[in-house]
Formats: C-alpha cells, structure tokens, sequence
C-alpha cells in the first residue's frame, strides 16, 4: 500500500508540474537567473524565441571546423649560399653583434632541431654548380649553423629564383615534408637568358606548379637585415654591385606545404613573425561562429533574437528594425587557425566585408577575445566579435555574410621596386617582388576569393 501511495502521489506532483509547464508555454513568459541569484523575465529582444518547427526545433545547425594544424611536421631548410648571401653573414668577432638575419636564423634552426613540433628535419645549402644547375646540399645541422654564424667562405654563384624553387619544392614533395627556403630572392636570371627579366611572374608560377597540382600554400614572411659586404643587385647599371657597411636589406622566409602543417610551421616552429606576412591559398570556408544574444558582454540592441531556442550554436536569427532604433548584436568568430598577421584586429576591421541579402546592414566594431571574454563559457571558443548593425529589412528572410577575401599585404608594393641597384637610398627594396608575388598569385587563381565566410540567416519579426 506504501508503494501505491508514494506512486500516486509522485504521479500527482507530475501531472501538477506538467500543467505549469503547458501554461507557462501558452504565455510565451520564460525565466532566467540573475548574477543575484534572483528570477527575472528575459526581454524579448535577447532570448524570447518562439517555439521552432521541423529539423531546426531538434537540430541545431553544426559548426564549420577548419583545418586543424598538425600536432608535429617534418621539414626540409634550405638556405641559399650564393655570394650575394654573404653580408647577411659577416665572420663573427668578439665586439661584433649578430645580424638580425644571423639572430633570426640560429632561432629557427634551434627550433627546428630540437623543438617538439618537428619530426623529421633536413637541411640544404642551395647554390648553383659549375654547369649552372641548382645544386641542393644535404648538410648536417651543426654545417649549417656554422655556415649562419661563421659566413660563407666560399666563391658560390646563386642558382636563378625559379630553378631554386622548383628544385627545392620537388626534393621536398618527394620527402613529404614542409619546404622552409630562406633567401634574398634577388632574381639573377641566366646571362645567356636576360629574357628571364621579362617573365619573372610566369617564371615563378611554373616552378611552383607542383604546389597547384598538389593543393599546398605558401607563406611569404620579409625581414630585413644589416648588410656588410659586396652586395650584387639585379640591375646591373650603374654598378655591377654596392659595398654596404650594415645598410638593410630584405631577406625572405617561404614556407610551402600542406595548410595544416603550414600553419604548424608558423604558428609553432618560427613563432616571433616579423611584421611583413602574406599567404597565398589558404582557405578555411566558414570558421566556427555563432550570433551572440546573451552574453553581458555583448548586449543587443532591439528586437533580436535566436531563431531556434534550443541551439546551442545561433546561426538564424528573428529581428525587426524599428524606426529610428535600428537592430545591432555581435558575431562570434573562432579565427583560431588563421595565420597571426589575419588575426589582428586592426587587420579583420580594416579588411572584413559584410553582403546583405534582404535589408541593409554594416559592420561596426571588431574586437579580439579578452580574459574576460574567454571565463564565460558561451563565448570561451570564440577569438573575435564582429559587431553588425541592421538599418532595415526589406524582405521576409535575409543573409548576413561576414567574409574576409584575400588581398595582398601592402607592404608588397612598398618593398617592390624595378631598380634595386642602390639599396643605401632605397632600403627594404627587392628587384620585382610584385612580379614574384603575381607568379604566386596564379596558383591559385582558382580558389576562393574569401579567406573565410560567415553567414547569419535572419527572419522578419512580425509585431
């Protein structure tokens, strides 16, 4: 009897908590705990949704994952040795401090031997030999970091641009490993071929056409070092070369490869990047991202509010501007993966674009995660805020696409010159690097024009 008894009555509490549970529904009034501690109604322009229908009730749209970075990598390090390679490298002396290429270089190096994200390492010293072929030699780590920190003793021509990158990506792709060339990449064409000059950018997409055909990228980082020394410019006239006494000059980092193990490379492997970064086919479709609706932080502005109650990821949303009170929430984006100079705020604001599809909206701030941000568990996953503001709806249904293209870094141009034969007046100049970077660029004339996209789905409320 004690057993029907105590059924009976947990059978009664039920029934009683399930009318509440109907009327409360029916009134459309859901609650939310306070930071007090105390019940609240939740205004509608933050969470009162309406019930979902169909799949999106059950089933919240998933998350875009992009491609993660490899936990460890194998690397192949060239490094060119020709004599116009030299000033970068002065023998050392007691009262004599390391160039930034020297200090750059034994960094990377240290951590491509001993490090925990590589694997498997090898390193090449890139020249050219008697018949003017590149020559790719296999050294040990203890040669090379003799070589950066001792100089180049040896008479050694450089091999021509293209030929050294071709050379080099093919020894690499055979190997499986991550191409890291490092170079003043002053192109010095055949003699016998000064035609090479005029198809610099043809030149440099043919060595690489592996690169296309296998679906890798390429990184391009640009330094500049003090220079000591003979230094032999592409333009030969008035002067086959210049004597530099620490005036600077630019040298290059390439790295080739797969994306994700490229990403380990620069994120991991070179870390401290200099200021000049540019990427060439990366791609990451849509990044993980949600509308944000309830964080304190991110408070909206008008009616706003997630089209499925139930998803734990907002990627529809219900809205209506009003006159004169137009309707602003924030975009959460996870751009944890994307190269370091792309995650700069200043870098997403100046180069994010928003497309409209039925109304008029803009992009207003772009801010990066904070450790405040980060201790709040809905936003914990998300590295940028993309603040949007809706001015007007004019259809039933609408997008909101945030999308960063790819565009080449301005610093390109600036470091670009055709006559690079008097560096002392022009520093930081290398002898047709838009051409080179052009030849880059129709890899992947192919791919996406968008590093990323982000789309926001949204419904007009009806009042």
């Amino acid at each position: 009897m004690k057993s029907d008894y105590m059924f009976n009555k947990q059978r009664t509490a039920g029934t009683l908590v399930l009318w509440l549970m109907i009327v409360l529904a029916g009134t459309g009034c859901y609650t939310k705990k306070s930071q007090e501690g105390e019940t609240a109604p939740e205004p509608k322009s933050e969470s009162a949704a309406p019930a979902a229908t169909g799949a999106e009730a059950t089933k919240a749209p998933p998350a875009a994952t992009p491609p993660s970075a490899k936990a460890k990598v194998d690397v192949d390090l060239y490094l060119e040795v020709s004599n116009g390679m030299k000033g970068f490298m002065p023998p050392p002396a007691a009262d004599k401090k390391p160039t930034v290429f020297q200090s750059r270089l034994n960094k990377l190096i240290s951590e491509v031997e001993d490090g925990i994200y590589v694997d498997s390492k090898r390193y090449y010293l890139a020249k050219e030999d008697g018949q003017g072929q590149p020559v790719l030699d296999s050294v040990s780590y203890g040669t090379l970091k003799n070589t950066i920190t001792s100089g180049i003793k040896a008479d050694v021509r450089g091999t021509p641009l293209p030929a050294m990158l071709q050379s080099a990506l093919a020894n690499s792709i055979k190997g499986g490993a991550v191409s890291v060339i490092v170079s003043d990449f002053i192109h010095g064409p055949d003699p016998n071929n000064p035609g090479q000059f005029l198809s610099l950018d043809s030149d440099i997409r043919s060595s690489l056409k592996q690169a296309e055909h296998k679906n890798l990228v390429v990184a391009v980082l640009a330094d500049a070092s003090p220079f000591y020394g003979s230094y032999y410019p592409a333009v030969k006239k008035p002067a086959t070369k210049q004597n530099l006494t620490g005036q600077e000059v630019p040298f290059y980092t390439w790295v080739i490869g797969p994306q994700a193990e490229v990403q380990t490379v620069i994120n991991k492997v070179l870390r401290n990047l200099p200021a000049q970064q540019a990427y060439f086919g990366f791609s990451y479709g849509a990044v993980p991202y949600s509308a944000i609706l309830k964080a304190k932080a991110f408070k909206p502005q008008g009616v706003v509010y997630c089209t499925s109650r139930t998803a734990q990821v907002c990627t529809s949303v219900n809205l209506i501007p009003e006159k004169g009170a137009p309707v602003a929430f924030d975009i959460a984006l996870d751009l944890s993966q994307l190269p370091a100079s792309m995650q700069e705020a200043a870098y997403l604001k100046k180069h994010l674009q928003l497309t409209v599809t039925g109304g008029k909206a803009a992009i207003g701030t772009v801010v990066a995660a904070t450790p405040d941000t980060r201790a709040v568990p809905e936003l914990a996953t998300y590295t940028h805020f993309v603040r949007v503001t809706v001015t007007q709806v004019t259809a039933a249904t609408g997008t909101l696409t945030v999308q960063l293209p790819s565009v080449v870094p301005a610093w390109i141009p600036q470091w670009s010159t055709e006559n690079d034969n008097n560096p002392a007046a022009a520093p930081r100049k290398t002898y047709q690097l838009q051409k080179i970077v052009e030849g880059l660029q129709a890899l992947y004339r192919d791919k996406s024009e968008q590093v990323f996209t982000a789309t926001i789905k949204f419904n007009k409320e009806t009042n």
